[in-house]
């Protein structure tokens, strides 16, 4: 059996820093947003940024896709357009798949490979659920919810639940950020000294 990938503390810091800055370029830590918002700015504030929809004919809204494509600099994401309606009207699950993709984005996984990046389910024990097949998968899970919950996975006074529907994100995923973001070796890790490094906007 395939080991599942596990995310080293330093990575999960870089992550967690990367996204917090990407986050807070759009919006404050008090703010929470639809990833639909999100992408529809990124699309009229960067001219080669585009989004597209297709129609499909899944009837379970978890079967339904969304991808990634960038070269250069040019960004197409394309969705299932129920998937996007979903995202509008505040569906975690299509909001965190929206922000899944985003993530592939802000953490340029697009440039170690020419490859479609998508979200998927897969079915488990228990039913469906999210289990990364890949390292980079696991990073863009943590990745989305470190960006739409932001600041707010270190309060105390939210619980996984409010947050996940205040930051319309996935529960189990919110559930874990906040566990791994209020850990003492993450915490540590965060604060030691680190090389200045140019930052690129997206």
């Amino acid at each position: 059996m395939k080991r599942r990938p596990i995310l080293t503390t330093l990575r999960a810091t870089e992550i967690w820093t990367e996204m917090l800055w990407f986050r807070r370029e759009l919006y404050s830590d008090d703010k929470f947003f639809k990833m639909t918002d999100v992408w529809e700015t990124l699309c009229n504030d960067f001219e080669k940024w585009t989004m597209r929809t297709y129609r499909s004919n899944q009837l379970e809204d978890f079967k339904r896709k969304a991808g990634v494509v960038a070269l250069d600099d040019r960004v197409t994401l394309t969705a299932d357009e129920k998937l996007i309606a979903n995202a509008k009207h505040g569906c975690k699950l299509s909001n965190f798949i929206l922000a899944h993709e985003l993530g592939h984005l802000a953490l340029d996984h697009h440039a170690r490979g020419a490859v479609v990046k998508n979200f998927q389910l897969f079915s488990g024990a228990n039913g469906m659920c999210n289990v990364p097949p890949t390292l980079e998968e696991l990073e863009t899970n943590y990745a989305a919810v470190f960006f739409q919950c932001g600041a707010a996975l270190e309060d105390t006074c939210w619980s996984p639940i409010q947050l996940a529907h205040r930051a319309f994100s996935d529960v189990e995923y919110v559930k874990k950020a906040q566990a791994v973001v209020r850990l003492d070796v993450f915490q540590r890790e965060l604060r030691r000294p680190k090389p200045k490094r140019e930052r690129v906007i997206l």
